[in-house]
């Protein structure tokens, strides 16, 4: 393609979030002391927790973390880190010269792991031993929580003498570097790949990318390389042309399924969009073409086939056709992609709608009551708005219209559409506007915007019946907003027993989330079902499943056995519910364990003064010895009952014995001791109330 000007586009540029940044941070300084300290250095374990610290943190409501690796920056997301970032660059750099090609790390990595990756990833590469990433692959170093990934690919290598379509002696700029990354990353582990002297062919490394679904820590670098690649071809500098080849055939070799995967992957809307401006400026037109579908798609936009066919025309005269137009063609191509990624709005490609419209909407009088300026913000005039007051006005309905649909629909207007379609119910058009809102594909649509208001959720459902419970299922499996679930959660409860079989079914996910937002759905429900066993996710590994299935769980047939595994639970919360079942009343049979795992266990303060409080009205004697036991320490020299230091369980220990024991005959002398300390909170828990 000719070489043009960027695109005046309004995109914010993508960057990563402050807390995945100051992680990266962390791991980098983590492992940078690992580098200079020798081992039992107090320096090491402190930096080792924070990485902890900081990661769970970060995925307290996710599984785990891809990051990908290329020879100075970090892939995460589909976005690299800043090259100028010393410390960030610095760790790329480590973990690029071990042949690292990724790596990933879940939430439940122990300090203990962190050191060990810390120390394997400190070592120099070329100094202390091999490349990591060059070890035969059982002997390359793996956790249980964190996982290296080598490039796999020592064959493919960079050299000043590589030959590039017969070209030779080209020194290797960054277009160079990056495709061979993007090869290396795509190809890794591939033994099956033929290449020559010119590296792998884009046929090859596209059908690598086809035939494998790699971790998604090496899907992480692919993606990076081919967003960074778009934006470094779209220059024409040095090799940047030879390379443009390159890139152009292995986008037109990628299937539509596969090129997608790594778009979705791209991270969100504002990326795609610079994605596709910067290839359009970069690469073949008809690789263009694909990467404007794939983000199409992506992006849950429609381009219409009389667009389509246009800009196919136009990819034809820029890649090869009359060298008089070419220039013209491109131009017009680049154009057409920068008005399309503007805000996705299309030109209608229906001449006779378009025509009847605007030829009806002359001579029809308005239909809707009321000025719709002053119908305030909800009401606020947008093109998508203006657009089906006139279908309504006019009683016409087509593609652009479905378009606005679509358009208000993300934007969080259904209730505008909801009230404009009832105030002109009798037209043809309204009821078909219905029939479009109501149907699962916009459903979803809806539940994809920013905001849903629950009025419109509840009318769209209500109309829907069974047909909207797939949807809403899948909404409320991945959401992480409370207030968005509680909305879904209410309409959901609407649909009663046609839900069951949709839960039954994620109940059995693997994510945690999926199965906690199930199970809270399951406790508003009426009615349950015959293959629902609460009971199963009270083992389940994941404390936050196991705090959603106590509630109902309680409640069944088995209420003791349920308290008994709340009450030994290692989450510190779940230990709280049990204890506030048992705020009324505590069975014989639970005493030892309140005393054993509770009272007595590794909690918190808080905690064990709950269960000290608790255990108390059981008014057992086990509790009563392990009381006295808990507030002294021995013996005076007149032999008075010597009090423990003061501690948070030491005053609920003696308020619990004044409580329940203050006329055992023990009790008395400690309590007598606890009235005559100095101590006004020990005085006060020491008086039977």
């Amino acid at each position: 393609m000719t070489d043009s000007p960027d695109i005046d586009v309004d995109i914010e540029e993508p960057v990563l979030s402050r807390d995945l940044t100051e992680f990266l941070v962390q791991l980098s300084i983590s492992v940078h002391r690992f580098s200079m300290y020798p081992l039992g250095h107090p320096s090491l374990e402190p930096a080792a927790e924070g990485v902890v610290d900081r990661l769970q943190r970060l995925l307290e409501d996710g599984e785990s973390l891809a990051i990908g690796v290329a020879s100075g920056q970090l892939i995460i997301e589909g976005i690299a880190t800043d090259a100028g970032h010393p410390v960030l660059g610095d760790l790329a750099r480590r973990l690029h010269g071990h042949q690292i090609g990724a790596l990933s790390i879940d939430r439940n990595a122990t300090v203990s792991e962190v050191q060990d990756a810390c120390l394997t990833l400190a070592a120099e590469s070329e100094r202390d031993s091999d490349p990591i990433g060059l070890l035969p692959r059982d002997e390359i170093p793996d956790w249980d929580h964190i996982h290296l990934y080598p490039l796999g690919y020592d064959r493919l290598e960079l050299k000043d003498s590589a030959k590039w379509e017969g070209t030779e002696g080209v020194s290797v700029d960054r277009a160079t570097e990056l495709w061979f990354g993007l090869a290396r990353s795509a190809m890794a582990g591939d033994d099956d790949v033929e290449y020559g002297d010119e590296g792998p062919t884009p046929q090859a490394i596209a059908e690598s990318m086809r035939r494998h679904r790699k971790e998604s820590a090496y899907d992480q670098v692919i993606v990076g390389h081919l967003l960074q690649l778009a934006q470094e071809l779209k220059s024409g500098r040095g090799e940047a042309r030879l390379i443009r080849g390159q890139v152009s055939d292995l986008i037109e070799e990628l299937d539509d399924s596969t090129l997608q995967r790594f778009v979705d992957m791209g991270g969100d809307f504002s990326q795609r969009r610079r994605f596709v401006l910067d290839a359009s400026q970069g690469l073949a037109a008809n690789a263009v073409m694909k990467i404007l579908q794939a983000a199409a798609a992506s992006s849950q936009q429609t381009i219409s086939h009389s667009m389509t066919r246009l800009l196919t025309k136009l990819a034809v005269h820029s890649d090869g056709g009359d060298p008089d137009i070419k220039d013209s063609a491109d131009d017009a191509l680049q154009e057409n992609v920068e008005e399309l990624m503007s805000e996705w709005q299309l030109t209608d490609p229906n001449p006779d709608d378009y025509t009847s419209v605007l030829d009806e909407m002359a001579k029809a009088a308005p239909v809707l009551a009321g000025d719709f300026e002053d119908r305030g913000e909800e009401g606020a005039v947008t093109g998508a708005a203006r657009l089906i007051e006139m279908a309504l006005e006019v009683d016409r309905f087509g593609p652009i219209v479905e378009k606005a649909i679509a358009d208000l629909l993300e934007d969080g207007r259904a209730r505008f559409l909801i009230d404009a379609t009832n105030e002109t119910s009798d037209s043809q058009t309204a009821g078909r506007i219905w029939d479009h809102l109501a149907n699962p594909d916009q459903l979803r649509r809806l539940l994809s915007a920013d905001e849903v208001d629950a009025a419109s959720l509840n009318a769209i459902v209500a109309r829907m019946g069974a047909v909207a419970v797939e949807p809403l299922l899948d909404a409320l499996s991945d959401s992480d907003s409370r207030e968005r679930r509680q909305i879904l959660l209410d309409a959901l409860r609407e649909l009663g027993s046609q839900v069951w079989e949709g839960v039954l079914r994620r109940l059995t996910d693997s994510k945690w989330w999926v199965i906690r937002n199930m199970l809270v759905l399951v406790q508003t429900l009426d009615e349950t079902h015959d293959d629902f066993d609460v009971t199963e996710f009270l083992s389940h590994p994941d404390r936050r499943v196991r705090r959603a299935a106590f509630p109902m769980a309680i409640k069944g047939g088995l209420r003791e056995k349920t308290l008994g595994n709340a009450l030994a639970d290692e989450d510190e919360r779940i230990v709280r519910m049990g204890l506030l079942e048992l705020r009324d009343s505590v069975p014989e049979t639970l005493v030892p364990t309140i005393v054993n795992r509770v009272v007595l266990g590794e909690r918190s303060p808080e905690i064990r003064a709950f269960g000290i409080r608790t255990a108390g009205m059981s008014q057992s004697p086990l509790v009563l010895e392990t009381l006295l036991t808990m507030s002294t320490v021995g013996k005076t020299i007149f032999g008075r009952p010597l009090l423990a230091p003061k501690s948070m369980e030491v005053v609920a220990a003696l308020g619990t014995l004044a409580r329940f024991w203050p006329d055992e005959a023990r009790v008395a002398k400690v309590l007598k001791a606890a009235r005559r300390s100095k101590d006004p909170e020990i005085q006060a828990a020491g008086n039977p109330s």
